[in-house]
């Protein structure tokens, strides 16, 4: 009887050690778990300095956002690590342009905005020392194919009294202001966390849109156009600076805001222009109101988003592209 019971203690002395050994290993496991395991999946990210062997470097990569763009889209490059006191540029063989570059954490950044005629195939990107003028060794490449993307056509017609008393000086010295308001940005970003639509409204016209008006010579359409009653509010998609704010004979009451890094966003046939020149604006802050001022018929908004002078979808804002680019600067900025 009393072996009986020894041997009933001893089995249970194990079982009980078998539990606190189990225990213990699904608390180590437990305690593995890495933190990009909580991290929202919105892409590949480079290996960082961290995450390497001692006395080991972190091997040189370049990663595109989004991996699979359409022509018309942006393209948010990330390559590294490169060293802080050396000059990197990225070489691309497709139709596009180019930023200026970023570095921040080890890591180059750049926007390249792939332009609507750009064909549907596999392209490279590579990583070189020096710049575009004078070229040095290629350090990494990556693939890129460019998905299929279809443009609506549209025909229309605008009344004659919409461009009376137009001229071609004053139209030039238009474009003249535009194009200098977007050549003038930041050269870091100035963005925080998600873009806003500027506007709730119905898509009247779509980014990238051939468009034939009067019969004149089809043009693609820069931007969206938003339908929405007049006097509604129109707010700024992220931090920026105001670059232009002033009645332009085309789009009417025109903003320009500058996001830094060449990213740029264009507001126009504005009702009222709420903003001035050289003001810091924030996220999600009204900087005019809906009209139909300019060539216009119908109240709505054009809104325009350009990297450097280059239209790209002002849509592909609102995704997550943008999210990987470290806005160290985003609060000083706000609070110079």
């Amino acid at each position: 009887m009393t072996k009986s019971r020894s041997i009933g203690s001893i089995i249970l002395l194990a079982a009980a050690l078998m539990l606190v050994i189990n225990a213990f290993l699904l608390l180590s496991e437990a305690g593995d778990v890495s933190p990009d395991d909580n991290e929202p999946v919105m892409g590949r990210k480079i290996t960082p300095y961290f995450a390497t062997e001692e006395g080991q470097s972190a091997p040189l990569e370049i990663y595109v956002y989004p991996e699979n763009p359409s022509p018309g889209d942006f393209l948010l490059v990330e390559a590294g690590p490169v060293d802080g006191n050396k000059s990197f540029f990225i070489d691309f063989d497709f139709l596009g342009e180019i930023t200026g570059y970023y570095q921040a954490g080890g890591l180059l950044y750049t926007i390249i905005a792939i332009s609507c005629d750009a064909e549907v195939d596999s392209y490279n990107l590579e990583l070189k020392e020096g710049n575009a003028q004078s070229p040095g060794n290629r350090l990494a490449r990556s693939t890129l194919t460019l998905a299929e993307k279809e443009f609506p056509l549209s025909r229309f017609s605008m009344p004659a009294e919409r461009t009376e008393g137009w001229t071609t000086e004053r139209l030039a010295e238009d474009r003249e202001k535009v194009r200098q308001a977007r050549a003038s940005s930041e050269p870091f970003p100035l963005w925080e966390g998600f873009f806003l639509s500027p506007l709730v409204g119905r898509i009247t016209s779509e980014y990238g849109a051939i468009r034939i008006i009067n019969d004149n010579p089809p043009r693609r359409h820069a931007g969206i156009d938003i339908g929405a009653p007049e006097g509604e509010p129109v707010v700024t998609p992220n931090h920026g600076i105001v670059r232009l704010a002033e009645f332009l004979l085309s789009g009417g009451n025109t903003v320009i805001i500058d996001h830094g890094m060449g990213l740029s966003s264009t507001y126009m046939h504005l009702h009222t222009i709420d903003v001035n020149v050289g003001s810091k604006v924030e996220k999600g802050q009204q900087i005019g109101t809906v009209g139909m001022t300019g060539y216009a018929t119908g109240t709505h908004l054009h809104w325009e988003v350009n990297i450097d002078q280059a239209p790209v979808n002002p849509q592909q804002l609102l995704g997550n592209d943008l999210l990987w680019v470290p806005s160290v600067y985003a609060a000083t900025f706000l609070s110079d």
